[in-house]
């Protein structure tokens, strides 16, 4: 069903501010950081493993948004 709901959606082209692509990417590169350190510690931490595979996923929404805001040129 949200599959469905998810073709019917169109992508309205929008003109985004420069500062919040910029901010987009400050958040990506931090939480791309927090995930090397939690990938580190997730060695010796069951609950670092569990909070690494949340924001992985987390990243990956992020990372697919941004891609739909501003696709590579």
């Amino acid at each position: 069903m949200q599959q469905k709901a998810r073709q019917n959606q169109e992508i309205v082209p929008a003109a985004i501010p420069a500062e919040c692509l910029e901010s987009l990417d400050r958040i990506k590169a931090g939480l791309g950081s927090v995930l090397s350190l939690l990938e580190v510690e997730s060695e010796r931490s069951e609950a670092c493993h569990g909070v690494h595979c949340l924001l992985a996923m987390i990243k990956v929404q992020l990372d697919q948004m941004a891609e739909r805001l501003c696709p590579a040129e």
